[in-house]
């Protein structure tokens, strides 16, 4: 009985700690300053990766606001890409475009976030993935 009860205890309390609101995870996705050099690649990459999951964790429970954050600071981050450091020469004119690809397609995600378009927001996000994919370095 022992037992059972400090397995429950325990995994109420990883329970309590894996639970994280969209709200707690945009307050670590701030904005990059202006003047500031560039990250290095990779970690822009997660941040784009992160971003992309708040922008569609904000979608499923209809947080156009924190949406539209996401979306924007998507855009910040595709920008800064292919002005990043420790970006392979072999893969720099790739990421230069797909990264281009990647800010139309988050300007596109924040004006339909603008007008609550559902179908459209669904679709620059599903892109957005593909886009974010693409940009691995292997």
């Amino acid at each position: 009985m022992k037992r059972y009860l400090s397995a429950s205890v325990a995994t109420f309390f990883l329970f309590i700690l894996g639970c994280q609101s969209v709200s707690d995870k945009t307050a670590s996705i701030q904005p990059l300053p202006d003047n500031a050099p560039p990250p290095p690649y990779q970690d822009l990459l997660s941040r784009a990766r992160n971003q992309s999951s708040l922008a569609t964790e904000s979608f499923f429970i209809n947080n156009w606001a924190e949406l539209e954050d996401a979306a924007k600071g998507l855009e910040q981050t595709s920008r800064l890409m292919s002005k990043s450091t420790e970006i392979p020469e072999n893969k720099k004119e790739l990421i230069t475009a797909v990264s281009s690809d990647l800010n139309r397609e988050a300007i596109k995600l924040k004006e339909a976030c603008k007008t609550k378009n559902e179908a459209e927001v669904n679709s620059q996000l599903q892109k957005i993935t593909l886009k974010i994919r693409e940009l691995r370095i292997n």
